[in-house]
């Protein structure tokens, strides 16, 4: 019992500090170190952070993170967000709020090669925005659809978070990619009729006309590159010819190619590499932080503690799940979306498994729900990323234009907590451990 309260402790440190400003990663290390110091000793603490970030700085499976990374920016740096938009404007056009909807679709389009739901948003904002203050686009309406559009690249294939999750509870990274696919288009479609709607309270004071000089074939090249991108990192990975990591690889030597192809510049390539270096670097810290305080977690004994306290009292298991899922609303409004997953999917993974529900169906309704908190006033990411790349837009307008999109993505999580095979068809049909 002394064990599982200095794990509880630890938990609680980890909270604590948090809420100070201390960076997650962090905050996690010295809540295992020090919980695991109390528990067997400072020495076997020492070692056991040594090995933490051996383990993690050489695993091979970690090198697809950044490269993916690398991918989406480069994608960035080179202009594709606005080959994006502007084909989606032309696809939307004739639409009540067609740029609300190029906005939404153009950032469905930009997770196929992101998989940061922050890089999406920020890059989609900068691209559209302007053009939609200039069309007389109310600013809840523009704000709105360019957070919520932003959260799609936490869901659809290729996603950080699924590839996270899928590595530290040793599911294949192809069946996660597979079960987000769905519940993505889920959310893009549940979005487009969102905006459909807000359209009838904020209706934009002009109407906005496909350009003169971009035809039909035109807006299809535009949509090609992101289109062989995306078809040859996932079609090679699931037809068995790329591994996830070879297969990162491939997307990232695409990158380069077609950004060289479109003049990418010297300064903008470096740019790009510091950009995904520097986020690798935050998850590897988080990782390493993860490994420390898994090892608190195992040596504590929480999740067994916690399976017995939820056997001895009888909770039944859909009970466990909604209470899993308000915390993980909760705290998704203060935590970043991968920082939230891995420290607590350590935690009620085991939880999750005993109650009975699949481990894969369980980290698409995990990453949802995360993805939730990140557009969820007051405090969502997504909200700060829009308002620090939108000039002139007040953090009200972001709070009251992203709420009906909070209202979608709750009615995609009833949609997906009651009907699972939405989750988990596609790696039924197509998936492999293999991958």
């Amino acid at each position: 019992m002394y064990s599982v309260t200095i794990g509880f402790a630890g938990l609680a440190g980890v909270l604590i500090l948090l809420a100070l400003g201390c960076p997650v990663g962090l905050a996690m290390i010295l809540a295992g170190v020090v919980g695991f110091a109390v528990i067997i000793g400072i020495d076997p603490a020492l070692n056991m952070l040594e090995t933490s970030a051996f383990e993690v700085a050489s695993n091979y499976s970690f090198s697809l993170i950044p490269l993916f990374l690398l991918m989406g920016s480069l994608a960035a740096r080179s202009g594709f967000s606005k080959d994006l938009f502007d084909s989606a404007k032309y696809f939307s056009r004739g639409w009540n709020g067609s740029l609300a909807l190029a906005a939404v679709s153009g950032s469905a389009a930009f997770s196929t090669i992101s998989g940061s739901s922050l890089a999406t948003a920020s890059t989609m904002t900068r691209v559209a925005y302007p053009e939609m203050m200039r069309q007389g686009y109310h600013p809840r309406l523009a704000a709105g659809s360019l957070a919520a559009g932003g959260t799609l690249g936490i869901m659809i294939p290729p996603s950080v978070a699924l590839m996270l999750y899928a590595l530290i509870t040793e599911q294949s990274v192809g069946d996660m990619f597979l079960a987000g696919f769905l519940p993505g288009l889920l959310a893009y479609s549940l979005y487009l009729v969102t905006v459909t709607i807000m359209v009838r309270k904020w209706r934009p004071s002009k109407t906005t006309q496909p350009s003169d000089d971009i035809t039909v074939w035109q807006a299809l090249k535009q949509l090609a590159p992101i289109a062989l991108l995306f078809s040859m990192v996932m079609g090679g990975m699931y037809t068995g010819v790329f591994s996830p990591t070879e297969a990162a690889g491939v997307g990232a030597g695409l990158a380069l190619l077609f950004a060289m192809i479109r003049g990418l510049s010297w300064d903008d390539y470096r740019c790009a590499v510091v950009e995904a270096v520097s986020i690798t670097a935050t998850i590897f810290l988080i990782l390493i932080g993860a490994e420390a305080f898994g090892f608190l977690l195992s040596v504590s004994q929480i999740s067994y503690e916690m399976v017995s306290f939820i056997e001895r009292f009888e909770m039944g298991p859909w009970s466990v799940m909604i209470a899993i899922i308000i915390f993980y609303i909760i705290m998704g409004c203060f935590l970043e979306s991968l920082a939230m997953i891995l420290l607590t999917v350590p935690i009620f993974y085991p939880v999750i498994v005993a109650s009975g529900f699949d481990p894969i169906w369980f980290g698409i309704i995990a990453v949802v729900t995360v993805e939730t908190g990140l557009i969820s006033p007051p405090v969502g990411m997504n909200l700060f990323v829009v308002k620090s790349a939108a000039k002139n837009l007040k953090m009200m307008d972001v709070m009251i234009g992203v709420t009906p999109f909070v209202l979608a993505d709750v009615v995609r999580l009833i949609i997906l907590l009651a009907f699972p095979a939405i989750s988990l068809w596609l790696p039924s049909m197509l998936g492999s451990a293999n991958y």
